[in-house]
């Protein structure tokens, strides 16, 4: 039940970052024609004779490139917004699969149920160097986690042995 809401919410989570990369990229291709746009009016503005004119050549195109500089600068700051945006998203979608990689290893029934369920000699069970080492790696997966239920596992274990 919990893995089922981890992978709907993870699903949630990758098509909200898959939609956000998109408007990055629009975004990404406004930035660059907007500059390019500013690039040519500042060249066009750029005039030999521009020393000799009492008057300004271009106020027209001054204007628009003064317009421009504002809209790439709101521009930049919507793209940073964004991005910002997707180091939550990536942050959010690790936790969420190690969340479920944990719950996975958390679900799987433990090696005292199981060595009940194969046997009733314990021992033989735990001797066994392939269960013991895997019971020691669910382990380690579990200290970083969920330290408490690793150590309930770790004190089973030694019990058992």
């Amino acid at each position: 039940m919990i893995n089922d809401f981890l992978k709907k919410y993870q699903e949630e989570l990758i098509s909200e970052k898959i939609q956000l990369k998109e408007d990055m990229d629009l975004l990404e291709t406004k930035i660059k024609e907007e500059t390019k746009f500013l690039s040519l009016l500042e060249e066009s503005n750029e005039s030999f004779f521009k020393e000799f004119t009492p008057r300004d050549v271009n106020e027209k195109n001054n204007e628009k490139a003064e317009e421009i500089r504002n809209s790439l600068n709101t521009l930049s700051i919507q793209m940073n917004e964004k991005k910002n945006r997707m180091k939550f998203y990536d942050g959010r979608l690790v936790e969420i699969n190690s969340l479920i990689n944990n719950n996975l290893i958390i679900n799987q029934p433990s090696l005292k149920s199981t060595a009940n369920l194969e046997s009733v000699d314990n021992e033989s069970v735990i001797t066994d160097s392939s269960s013991l080492k895997d019971k020691l790696s669910s382990i380690m997966n579990l200290i970083v986690l969920d330290p408490y239920r690793a150590k309930i596992e770790m004190e089973e274990l030694i019990s058992s042995l």
